[in-house]
């Protein structure tokens, strides 16, 4: 039995400088309704020692287009960067525990990881007048 699934995913980048912060949040949720796996913004040094931002973008292949199309539209960047990358990951499953869904992360048949749905914790928390953190504990 293989311990972890396997797979090729694009890693998508271009630095910003010149750019209003305010405008990452429209970004984010383009890129995540597009079928974005993972956005993330790193500070970088640029040239003339501005400081910018390398934003990141992780997709399938089939999404790659789609992605580069709201990056060059949605914010002031001329081009990206993109190339192939391999991944090795956990095999996934899922439960329900008290109305919370709970991610499994196995390694062959070793539950390895179980994390908690963050929204249903939130939900949960209001629900019963308790903070994150007390309901994330009880967990």
């Amino acid at each position: 039995m293989k311990k972890f699934l396997k797979d090729s995913i694009y890693v998508v980048e271009t630095n910003i400088d010149d750019m209003s912060p305010v405008v990452y949040e429209t970004v984010f949720e383009k890129l995540y309704a597009a079928g974005a796996l993972e956005v993330f913004l790193t500070p970088v040094q640029m040239k003339k020692v501005r400081p910018g931002i390398l934003l990141t973008t992780l997709c399938p292949k089939n999404k790659l287009e789609r992605i580069a199309e709201i990056i060059l539209r949605e914010t002031t960047s001329f081009g990206i960067r993109y190339y192939e990358t391999k991944r090795l990951k956990l095999a996934r499953g899922r439960k329900r525990c008290g109305g919370i869904r709970v991610n499994k992360g196995l390694m062959g048949r070793e539950l390895v990881r179980i994390s908690p749905e963050y929204d249903d914790c939130r939900k949960a928390a209001s629900k019963k007048n308790l903070s994150l953190r007390e309901m994330l504990d009880i967990l």
